[in-house]
């Protein structure tokens, strides 16, 4: 809407309230990685200008006035270390494509690219015989539905509002307000009424919405909207919420650029999230552009080998054909399954073929994961008898597969589901994430302890014309070589 026409009688107190939040230390994200991904979302654009005041033969428009200072903030917030921002709109976003029909796209837009926070930001309006109004405020969630996020948009509004007090114009501290056609949350209590702050809490994600001062107000106009400097400093303003809330510090001087983790929106919260976190970090697995996981998705058998190839660190850039006729040269997982084929993890189906597109099983995965091991040279001949009492569906198990389910279930590679193996059931992306990082782990161990010690018995003196050989030379290398008998 143009005009915004907010009542004295909503305002009572809100300043004392904005006084009495405390001091918040500084946050961490919840995406686990010392990133602050924050959304700023400049209000209305397209032809929904908002609010509108001329001054000296000049008409300005809240849609625009609300897009400079975005810039101006985003610009601001950047200057800060492991800061990522994000605008829900742009100067030249045409309205057809406003990530706005509702305001709760907007705070879609800040959950699909991970936000940690999103700053709303306002001017407000008032009736022309009303014009005395004047002050900055911050439309915040009353917290009776996840107060957390309440109190989260809070701190930052506090702040703001105290800073831009510093400029000149009285603060009016928090607007409450409830919703007015009895819209209520999950838990029964009676919703916020306005839109940003109602999805912020729907959406888990921390917002506030400033208004700053009343774009019809001359003095609030002229102290803080009416050039650029001054919106500069109205976005410092802004900024030192989120400074102190989430504890950002000041880019070094000289600092190189740093990357931004990935994030993916559907991972927080998930029973694998520490698994798919650290497979990504190796560079095992990617997300999605949409910036999703998907991690109960299931797995192909092409994805499966695709990953295991990440994962042993070997170079199969070499290959050129699998030898599979359904697996086509340009595939892109065609170098991973003609790897493993040569290092004798995979050996397709009794008709040649490898059905690349074609769920990968839990039991396929354990055979492929202890010919893996195999290869690595790991010995997996031993297999502890008792397992087989703890696998319910042992006889459901293909007899090419049963050992390998055995030793995978008996090494803590694989576990069962409510007692049972369900060797059919296919793989999820979560699962096989950790199931290849407990086999990186499993087979990092096995490695380190089968590595040889060190000789400490000396070395068997030699003819004085012969030069000594080294010491390191002696370490053992393959069987039959003594510890003292140098190796050629």
């Amino acid at each position: 809407m143009n005009r915004k026409r907010i009542l004295s009688l909503l305002l009572s107190a809100v300043l004392a309230a904005a006084l009495a939040v405390p001091a918040f230390a500084a946050q961490t994200s919840k995406y686990n990685d010392d990133w602050v991904f924050i959304a700023i979302d400049p209000g209305h654009g397209g032809i929904d200008s908002g609010c509108v005041a001329t001054y000296d033969g000049k008409q300005y428009t809240e849609r625009d006035i609300c897009m400079q200072l975005g810039l101006y903030l985003k610009e601001e917030l950047e200057s800060y270390r492991h800061v990522k921002v994000f605008l829900t709109r742009t100067p030249d976003t045409p309205w057809s494509q406003l990530p706005s029909g509702e305001l709760k796209f907007r705070m879609e837009y800040a959950v699909q690219e991970c936000c940690d926070f999103l700053i709303s930001l306002h001017i407000n309006d008032v009736a022309p015989n009303a014009s005395v109004r004047n002050g900055v405020c911050a439309l915040v969630s009353r917290g009776s539905y996840r107060p957390e996020i309440a109190e989260a948009g809070k701190a930052v509004a506090a702040v703001a509002l105290a800073e831009l007090e510093k400029l000149g114009v009285k603060n009016e501290g928090f607007l409450f307000r409830s919703s007015e056609d009895n819209t209520r949350y999950p838990n029964g209590a009676l919703a916020d009424y306005y839109g940003i702050v109602r999805y912020g809490i729907l959406m888990n994600i921390p917002s506030t919405l400033i208004e700053h001062g009343y774009i019809r107000n001359e003095h609030d106009f002229r102290t803080m909207l009416s050039s650029e400097e001054k919106l500069r400093a109205v976005a410092r303003a802004d900024a030192a919420g989120l400074v102190q809330y989430f504890g950002l510090e000041k880019n070094q001087p000289d600092a190189a650029p740093e990357q931004a983790p990935l994030r993916l929106n559907d991972v927080p919260g998930h029973w694998a999230a520490a698994s798919i976190t650290t497979a990504i970090a190796h560079g095992w697995v990617d997300g999605y552009p949409d910036h999703t996981f998907k991690p109960n998705a299931t797995l192909s058998r092409a994805d499966f080998v695709t990953l295991l190839s990440r994962m042993s660190s070997e170079d199969y850039s070499v290959y050129k054909t699998s030898g599979f006729p359904d697996v086509k040269d340009d595939a892109y997982y065609c170098k991973s399954v003609a790897w493993a084929t040569d290092a004798g993890i995979l050996d397709g189906f009794p008709d040649g073929t490898f059905r690349p597109t074609e769920n990968v099983t839990r039991e396929q995965m354990a055979h492929i994961m202890r010919l893996y091991l195999t290869h690595k040279g790991i010995d997996v001949s031993e297999i502890d008898p008792a397992i087989d009492s703890k696998i319910s569906d042992l006889n459901e198990i293909g007899d090419w597969a049963r050992d390998d389910v055995r030793f995978c279930y008996g090494a803590g590679l694989l576990e069962g589901r409510d007692n049972a193996f369900v060797p059919a059931g296919t793989a999820t992306r979560a699962e096989a994430a950790t199931v290849l990082l407990r086999l990186y782990d499993y087979v990092n161990a096995q490695s380190a302890s089968e590595t040889p010690e060190q000789p400490v018995e000396p070395v068997t003196p030699v003819e004085p014309e012969t030069p000594a050989v080294p010491a390191s030379l002696h370490t053992p290398i393959y069987e039959g070589v003594m510890p003292n008998e140098p190796v050629a």
